[in-house]
């Protein structure tokens, strides 16, 4: 059967060659022999990427696409979502080899194929199995439905561990979505995992990732857990889930007496509370369940009653508020609750864990999650002394009895910042103010160094991109692959994405070290390979401390000919206003080669050189500066309003 005319936009050219879109525009103006458009209209043309690839070859132009880059724009020109869907369904995996014998696609199979056979990392096959499922699942509408970031995953899963059971045997998720929750639970030893989800993409999704990293076979179906369970009859030790946010439709008028209701009917605008009881429901006596939740389920005037009832009973043992930020929805603050199905003899427990990890330290490499200490204060709250998990500004054991009031408010700030003790957390905010004072005294000692600056008019430049300038020998372009889940071993620091944004050295163990090492060094320029989170870039250039530290899995670095670039000004024009809003788009990752710097002599590269640094370093001062404000405002604002402390004359004050 012949195959249909793979079409590609503009856009997509760029990014196949490694230019900007207004050098494809270009090349169609003044080359007549560039491929002529078959499809789309005037405004948005479509070639046939064949064509294009031949003329690009013809003319020496080289892709300067990532592997993950060039699968996307094939599974976009080459196929539908349909047959991307039975290429999926069709894979297996049998010990290092991927194959597809029923696919009805050969070609589009070994294409498929091909890329997941690169895929020598967890990261890269994550990545590469998210592009296949994008793409089938273009024609699905789906809202409420957020991947969970593998480092709030493995929080989640590695509170599966008490005190007393080292060992997790069988794991559901009744919305595994993507499969990050199931991935995180083998990885920490689970010996069965089951998954169910609405969409028939995301259990293939669950599937594939779970079979090739883990060598276990999932058991996932397709259908909505809540009203079409396709384990109804099944218990196991432990329950993870992240369920749809907003869910509007759950299915409430035809489950009203529904047996899983065991703490009360949830209202129709309490869906979380459904899942929570679907999850408990599926558990075995004893068995645990995580659920990542927004924070009005643990405040809703209509949730109460069942929020009351997992109280009295013991079934909600602790309740964990994240940072915004951490997981979608980004703006929110999520919670995580820890709940144990009662067994029948049990002694109903006496007290509840709160924990609340945005004020735990923030580490180096952004485990903003507190990932440690959230599990040390669960496992020691679940063994032989519950009192002893407290911890001044970070957690509070709570009895029972105290949070059965009329509001049945289980919002952990509201409980750890209560019990802070006042001259443990006066020491704290004495000692953030001396770090405010410290930043305000270097912020304040750069700007009399700042060189002077004059009125430039109708500066005209000729650009080039950085494809180019490695294509012409200017400079080498190194980008460390992501780590696999093997064990590294050494001891050698690794210059992570924050240590590039924050100006520091580096601060990443072995543990961080990616899969094949670039060795750092002095002159490097060092660009993140996402945005910020304030959707700039941040790009500086290797110290001689930087120097013998590993490139991190997400940095890129820029090796320049220092006789013929300068590392300061390149560092500069790649973090600047067009570059940014170049690669502003769709995702926070982008496509380096695309960026562009204008030529200029080696003496004015210099010049521009110096007065980047000269603002990069104002730049990280400025920001830590207002890291230590934010901090000591926090700091204070909370003991105010937590009676930790008092304005001086309050009769109670430092």
């Amino acid at each position: 059967m012949s195959q249909p005319v793979s079409k590609v936009s503009a856009a997509e050219i760029s990014r196949l060659a490694g230019v900007t879109r207004a050098t494809v525009s270009n090349w169609r103006r003044r080359h007549d022999d560039f491929p002529d458009p078959i499809a789309g209209t005037e405004n948005r043309p479509l070639f046939d990427l064949h064509a294009v690839q031949t003329w690009l070859a013809d003319h020496n132009v080289e892709a300067a696409q990532s592997p993950e880059a060039e699968l996307r724009t094939l599974v976009r020109a080459r196929a539908t979502p349909q047959a991307i869907t039975r290429v999926m369904e069709a894979l297996r995996r049998t010990g290092d080899q991927w194959s597809a014998p029923e696919a009805e696609d050969r070609e589009l199979a070994a294409e498929v194929i091909a890329a997941l056979g690169s895929a020598r990392t967890t990261d890269t096959l994550r990545t590469t199995l998210d592009i296949l499922s994008e793409r089938a699942m273009d024609e699905e509408t789906s809202t409420g439905l957020y991947i969970t970031p593998p480092r709030v995953a493995a929080v989640m899963a590695a509170l599966l561990r008490s005190a007393t059971t080292s060992e997790i045997g069988s794991v559901l998720d009744p919305a595994c979505g993507s499969g990050s929750l199931l991935h995180a639970a083998a990885r920490e030893g689970a010996r069965e995992v089951f998954g169910q989800d609405v969409s028939p993409v995301q259990v293939q999704r669950t599937r594939l990732l779970i079979e090739a990293d883990t060598g276990l076979e999932p058991v996932v179906r397709a259908g909505d857990s809540l009203t079409g369970d396709a384990f109804a009859e099944l218990q196991v030790d432990a329950v993870l889930c992240n369920p749809p946010y907003g869910q509007r439709d759950w299915g409430s008028g035809s489950l009203a007496f529904d047996t899983r209701w065991d703490y009360g009917l949830p209202p129709r605008g309490e869906p979380e509370l459904a899942w929570v009881q679907h999850a408990i429901a599926h558990l075995r006596p004893g068995g645990m369940a995580v659920l990542l939740l927004p924070p009005a389920v643990a405040t809703r005037t209509s949730g109460r009653k069942i929020r009351a009832n997992l109280v009295r009973t013991g079934a909600l043992r602790a309740v964990i508020g994240i940072a915004p930020g951490l997981a979608q929805p980004w703006h929110v603050g999520l919670q995580i609750w820890v709940l144990r199905r009662p067994e029948t003899t049990a002694v109903v427990p006496d007290s509840m864990l709160f924990i609340d990890s945005t004020g735990v330290a923030v580490h180096s490499d952004g485990d903003r999650v507190g990932s440690d200490a959230v599990v040390a204060a669960w496992q020691t709250f679940d063994g032989q002394n519950p009192e002893a998990a407290a911890e001044s500004g970070v957690s509070a054991v709570v009895r029972l009895v105290d949070l059965l009031d009329d509001d049945i408010d289980l919002t952990p700030a509201r409980y750890v910042r209560s019990a802070l003790d006042s001259g443990e957390f006066s020491v704290q905010v004495d000692a953030a103010l001396t770090g405010l004072d410290s930043a305000a005294s270097d912020l304040n000692s750069l700007l009399p160094a700042m060189p002077g600056l004059s009125e430039a008019t109708g500066k005209s430049w000729r650009f080039v991109t950085l494809a180019d300038l490695a294509n012409h020998g200017q400079l080498h372009w190194f980008r460390a692959a992501p780590r696999s889940a093997e064990t590294a071993r050494g001891e050698r620091r690794v210059l992570t994405a924050p240590d590039v944004a924050n100006g520091e050295t580096a601060s990443g163990g072995m543990d961080s070290a990616p899969e094949d090492p670039v060795d750092v060094q002095e002159g490097d320029v060092l660009m993140p390979a996402v945005r910020s989170s304030s959707g700039g870039r941040s790009a500086r250039v290797a110290t001689a401390e930087d120097a013998g530290s590993l490139l991190g899995a997400h940095v890129h670095a820029l090796r320049v000919d220092q006789s013929r670039l300068d590392p300061w000004f390149l560092a500069g024009f790649l973090t600047g206003g067009e570059n940014v809003s170049a690669t502003r788009t769709s995702t926070v990752r982008f496509d380096l080669g695309r960026l562009r710097v204008p030529v200029l002599a080696l003496e004015e590269q210099r010049r521009y050189g110096a007065l980047f640094r000269q603002l990069f370093l104002l730049r990280v001062t400025a920001r830590r500066a207002a890291a230590a404000a934010e901090q000591s405002v926090e700091l204070i604002t909370t003991g105010l309003t937590a009676g930790a402390l008092a304005p001086d004359g309050g009769g109670s004050g430092r």
